[in-house]
């Protein structure tokens, strides 16, 4: 191909990739507006229940609304034949991994403070309920801690990142060990999840030293994501400290393993 072919299709791409900007970003706020206002008008007309309890089954309405929106299509490795845990934790990839975990454990999260500053849909995340941890602040952290509490303890679901932020290779972080310690205190199940972007990972690594909205950008602008996610069975904790490094030890061999499958070099 001659140089002025491979511009023209380069500038025919971006073209492209701003038209589906442009289309879905509006779809987007369209979907999570109209959700917020169902949530109210069903907090004002519905049962008692519905006012004082978050929406979750509208928030994992929301996250597969967004993930279809965004071009996300999801490849499941599995099927569920358990209980669906009350503490869900999984690797942690980018952004995206939040619509397409909501859009299969309809849950609150733990997410971390930054998410507040994203336009109209950090204000949405907020008054749905989710949780905020800056892990910079000790402070910010120990109240994260009790509003994980307090979600447990009402009855609703949490997915958890246990590594604490984004990391785009099969290795994985040490796990934090709060959630698994609450899970025991409050005899509640655990379920483990992997998430794997496809072909490769490496094409949709989060740049932590990126700003946000650039990179949210251009996940709105792909044409199409696909996803793989496998579940791994839902089961009361024992031991707190064992069980971190077991599920860390665990999804860092599944991710192995799929690169094996698919020929690569596991990118650590």
């Amino acid at each position: 191909m001659s140089t002025s072919s491979a511009e023209e299709a380069a500038a025919g791409t971006q073209i492209g990739n701003y038209g589906r900007v442009a289309l879905r970003v509006p779809a987007a706020l369209a979907w999570t507006l109209a959700l917020h206002y169902y949530l109210l008008a069903r907090g004002l007309v519905g049962p008692r229940y519905w006012r004082t309890h978050r929406g979750i089954d509208v928030i994992g309405q929301w996250g597969a609304g967004l993930a279809y929106i965004m071009g996300v299509r999801i490849h499941k490795r599995n099927e569920r034949n358990w209980p669906m845990g009350d503490v869900i934790i999984s690797n942690h990839m980018g952004f995206l991994d939040v619509p397409i975990l909501l859009s299969q454990f309809p849950s609150v999260f733990i997410i971390k403070a930054e998410m507040r500053k994203v336009f109209f849909f950090g204000k949405q995340l907020e008054r749905e309920g989710h949780v905020f941890v800056d892990r910079g602040s000790k402070d910010s952290r120990l109240s994260a801690r009790e509003g994980a509490r307090r979600v447990l303890e009402e009855g609703d679901r949490l997915i958890v990142f246990p590594e604490g932020r984004a990391s785009p290779g099969a290795k994985r972080r040490p796990f934090k060990k709060f959630c698994f310690f609450e899970a025991k205190r409050q005899g509640k199940l655990v379920e483990a999840c992997v998430i794997d972007y496809l072909p490769d990972r490496s094409m949709l690594k989060w740049d932590v030293n990126r700003g946000m909205l650039p990179q949210l950008i251009e996940l709105f602008g792909r044409p199409r994501t696909d996803v793989s996610i496998e579940f791994l069975p839902s089961e009361l904790v024992d031991d707190p400290d064992e069980a971190a490094e077991r599920y860390h030890d665990l999804i860092e061999g599944k991710l192995r393993e799929y690169d094996r499958e698919a020929g690569r070099e596991s990118e650590d």
